[in-house]
């Protein structure tokens, strides 16, 4: 059963246009308005240009952003599942299957920067998607996997018990995308898969889920002592989402001028690369706007979008798959400009959006690698 995400619905309720301005009645101070409903974004929090930075705003509207995303992996890793079972059953057929494969890879893309809280914990980010996978342990695992019994090779648990190469969306693509048999493997995977999707919005939403740490900083909090923390370990990740765009995803395949590493970019095999870039672009602009927007000036505001918006045309504009186009010197010359632009957002970040947010970025996941 996938997780039923109300908060979803009220935010996209409020969206929609013609927002109001609405008061909500404060239990604690009977007659002061607790908070706004932005006629901007329609969150229901603060507009910006209070002159104060409220950390807990700030998380709350965080909070929705994630539970959409999180919830949105949780569904489409659903899908998944029942797609790869009427693909083996013979009543879809496999082009069908892989577009929902593309669906849920991109699901996951915005979740990629989050590494921290329950992605940490559980280790999902190597689980779900083993890569760079330099060693080719995708394909020694599955080589293990595809060794056990049909029945074996179906069932989620059985998968989630082999090497994490063998759990993720990289062997799904390399079934898909091999001389090997997919079936029933496929099942086995799509299903361990979903259980890790349900085991992270659980790990954020669930009773004592990191959303509840977040909510209740203070000195007694384990983890964070008080609500501007939670603020730097997300502006943090977003840092580490943008680096590892800029750093890995672009950096692997462009390799060096004498020589580039066209199946060093990830998913080559199905020429996914250029979207799931996309997606976790839109993924850290909807932190930003959804998220953080409400305590960032509209100047700041305004150009940070801008920005965003410059740097997913780059990616629109190199016009094939970044695996071709590090080969080709005119498609090179477009790749390394993409990453030139996501390093210039990097630093647009530092000096339009951090500073509103009073914070800086703190230890990353990228840190050391």
């Amino acid at each position: 059963m996938t997780p039923k995400l109300t908060s979803t619905a009220l935010v996209l309720s409020l969206m929609a246009g013609g927002v109001q301005a609405q008061s909500i009645a404060n239990p604690d101070a009977p007659g002061v308005p607790l908070e706004t409903h932005s006629e901007e974004t329609g969150l229901p929090y603060f507009a910006p240009g209070r002159g104060e930075i409220d950390h807990d705003a700030i998380r709350r509207r965080v909070l929705t952003v994630f539970e959409r995303q999180f919830g949105a992996f949780a569904n489409e890793t659903q899908k998944l599942t029942d797609a790869a079972e009427a693909y083996c059953a013979g009543t879809t057929d496999i082009e069908a299957f892989k577009d929902q494969f593309r669906a849920t890879w991109l699901a996951w893309a915005p979740l990629d920067s989050y590494q921290f809280g329950p992605i940490e914990a559980q280790g999902a980010a190597l689980t779900v998607n083993f890569w760079p996978d330099k060693k080719n342990f995708v394909g020694r695992a599955l080589r293990d996997l595809l060794n056990k019994t049909p029945e074996e090779q179906a069932q989620a648990s059985v998968v989630g018990g082999l090497s994490v190469g063998a759990q993720g969306l990289p062997a799904i693509e390399m079934l898909l995308f091999s001389d090997a048999q997919e079936c029933p493997a496929i099942i086995g995977i799509s299903g361990n898969l979903h259980q890790i999707a349900l085991s992270l919005y659980d790990g954020w939403f669930g009773e004592y889920g990191w959303a509840e740490l977040a909510r209740t900083a203070g000195p007694d909090n384990p983890v964070y002592l008080q609500d501007a923390e939670f603020t730097k370990v997300v502006y943090t990740a977003l840092d580490f989402g943008l680096t590892r765009i800029a750093d890995t995803r672009l950096g692997r395949p462009l390799g060096t001028f004498e020589r580039s590493n066209p199946t060093q970019a990830e998913a080559w095999r199905s020429g996914l690369t250029n979207d799931i870039i996309h997606a976790q672009l839109d993924g850290i602009e909807e932190v930003v706007r959804d998220g953080f927007a409400g305590d960032v000036t509209e100047t700041n505001r305004s150009w940070i979008y801008k920005v965003f918006d410059q740097t997913e045309g780059r990616v629109d504009a190199i016009g094939s798959p970044i695996s071709e186009a590090v080969q080709d010197p005119m498609g090179r010359m477009r790749v390394e400009g993409l990453q030139s632009k996501v390093l210039y957002l990097i630093n647009e970040m530092d000096q339009e959006i951090g500073p509103n947010l009073g914070v800086e970025t703190g230890f990353s996941a990228a840190d050391g690698d």
